[in-house]
């Protein structure tokens, strides 16, 4: 009884915090990452850590700057991590696809043809996390950072990409031509 108490009061305490100087933290944020949605999710992480840190034991008597010290640490990680992200997040582009492959198979465009509408006919976060994994070789502790989900949702999303992957490309392919008929 005392946990969930003790939980409660630092779900409380971020809730002020978040009250008192979300709006300031996300003037910052703005500032720093010129995007409003990567300043809302940074926003989200700021306070998301400031109540983890809450839940150790952490105590400051300056709020406002330890608050603005996490944020421009999150602000530092989105930029650093923005540019993989970007490229991450149009896997449509079919040039870009054909780039990120291997020399041998890039002669093959029927296979990767193949694989474009494969991945375009998946579920966004399994998209994301497939390609995150395969393509620019994240460990599950990355991914999981990057999109914000636990190392086990993470598993079981690339599980389930690659299972969804597979049984895309083994669907019998029909030329769009016999589909006119």
């Amino acid at each position: 009884m005392a946990a969930t108490q003790g939980s409660r009061d630092v779900a409380n305490a971020t809730h002020d915090l978040y009250r008192q100087y979300g709006k300031q933290i996300y003037a910052y944020c703005l500032h720093q990452l010129r995007s409003r949605e990567e300043a809302e999710d940074a926003v989200q992480t700021t306070f998301l850590n400031a109540f983890r840190g809450l839940q150790r034991g952490t105590t400051t008597r300056f709020e406002q700057a330890w608050l603005y010290k996490i944020a421009r640490n999150v602000c530092i990680a989105r930029r650093s991590s923005s540019g993989r992200r970007l490229r991450l997040e149009t896997p449509n582009d079919f040039e870009i696809l054909q780039e990120t492959v291997p020399g041998d198979a890039r002669t093959d465009a029927v296979e990767l043809m193949g694989l474009e509408e494969a991945l375009e006919r998946m579920p966004e976060n399994q998209r994301r996390a497939i390609l995150l994994r395969e393509w620019q070789g994240l460990s599950y502790r990355e991914i999981a950072a990057e999109l914000g989900l636990s190392q086990g949702a993470i598993e079981m999303l690339v599980f389930r990409a690659r299972r969804t992957l597979a049984g895309t490309l083994r669907e019998p392919q029909t030329p769009k031509r016999a589909q006119a008929r």
